[in-house]
């Protein structure tokens, strides 16, 4: 058997709420197959209803948790050198699941991928990216907009894998990922975890105003904000999914709270030292303790904006070579729309909305369903 190449381009009609804790994400996605059929070449009379007897490539969505009914639909068209591709298309409502990467939590960006198989081995047919129709994403209809911010390009990336249910062990069968990225408003953290859990942990160098004759009054200060940053601690939590690696999130936390341990723990220690000396031992104490903190808050800040100069450089590239494809495939004036599109999207944030009804340029459906 002939091997056969299948064309793949998927349209994001719409991208609903991103859930961080079930690693998951809603959306409406239109997917279309294409395929050489040589058997139909120049055969322009025939009716589209007979398409269902000649070959498909049995595909599947991998990652859908649950959707409602699909209808597909198959046509045929011609180039015009009479080629025959039949063209296969369906729209999918649903959940997704996707392995969401959170070392970065705050400051992330996810990518949210559509994977889809074939039935079929590898040695049947491969997956590529529709040279000839643009994948796209209709970011107008994004709902989830005050939380993430959607990059306006679709990518693609096929491989091979095997399956478990195959009886086959050494058999492949292709696949391809076809997704869009989104990065997260790190503002909300920002202001609700970093900034008062900065403001916790500098208020222990309040506790050095307290005489180092009472560090009864010392501990029980630096105990109270040890308690207050756990309680923190466990406020976000509940934002994340029960995973075995810190976020960037935890990490500041935890160097807080160690870092009102050594406080509470200095406060302890220096009972045990003569009292002519604890003054003057208690004032070095105080000048280690802020400089160090202050260059772990330098030392943090500038590796969340190295992360962010680095992530932003590698996204804008990877937009510049879809602008480049989708001026190719529609035009210059392809850019021009999105740009007002755009500046809609950040209009309606701003006004605290988060959903457009479709009607702007980008919100195309390609079928009716």
């Amino acid at each position: 058997m002939v091997k056969r190449t299948v064309y793949i381009r998927v349209v994001f009609l719409k991208v609903g709420e991103i859930d961080t804790v079930k690693e998951k994400y809603f959306a409406d996605v239109f997917v279309q197959a294409r395929w050489r059929e040589p058997a139909l070449d120049h055969s322009q009379h025939l009716e589209n209803s007979n398409l269902k007897n000649y070959w498909g490539p049995k595909i599947s969505v991998q990652n859908v948790i649950d959707s409602k009914k699909k209808k597909v639909l198959r046509e045929l068209n011609f180039t015009p050198n009479g080629e025959a591709f039949i063209t296969e298309k369906r729209k999918i409502s649903g959940h997704f699941s996707e392995k969401l990467e959170l070392m970065d939590f705050p400051f992330d960006h996810q990518y949210l991928n559509l994977i889809i198989t074939s039935e079929l081995p590898a040695t049947d047919l491969e997956f590529q990216e529709d040279k000839d129709e643009l994948s796209t994403i209709n970011v107008s209809c994004f709902v989830d907009v005050q939380e993430w911010s959607l990059y306006d390009y679709v990518s693609s990336v096929p491989y091979t894998e095997s399956k478990v249910f195959s009886q086959k062990r050494n058999t492949k069968f292709p696949g391809i990922s076809v997704g869009c990225c989104a990065v997260r408003r790190a503002g909300f953290f920002v202001w609700n975890v970093i900034v008062i859990m900065t403001l916790i942990c500098a208020t222990s160098f309040a506790t050095f105003a307290v005489s180092c004759d009472k560090p009864e009054n010392r501990l029980g200060l630096s105990i109270t904000l040890m308690l207050t940053a756990v309680t923190f601690r466990l406020t976000t939590n509940a934002n994340l999914p029960k995973i075995s690696y810190h976020t960037r999130l935890d990490k500041f936390i935890l160097a807080n709270m160690f870092f009102n341990w050594l406080v509470t723990a200095w406060h302890a220690v220096i009972t045990r030292f003569d009292k002519v000396l604890q003054a003057t031992m208690d004032i070095w104490a105080f000048l280690v303790f802020l400089i160090a903190y202050g260059l772990f808050l330098v030392v943090f800040v500038s590796l969340v904006r190295i992360t962010y100069v680095l992530r932003n450089n590698e996204l804008q590239s990877k937009l510049k070579i879809y602008e480049e494809k989708a001026d190719k495939l529609l035009g210059g004036h392809w850019k021009d729309s999105r740009s007002k599109e755009q500046v809609g999207v950040t209009i309606r944030r701003r006004a605290g909305l988060s959903y457009a009804t479709p009607g702007t340029a980008s919100a195309v459906y390609p079928m009716d369903t």
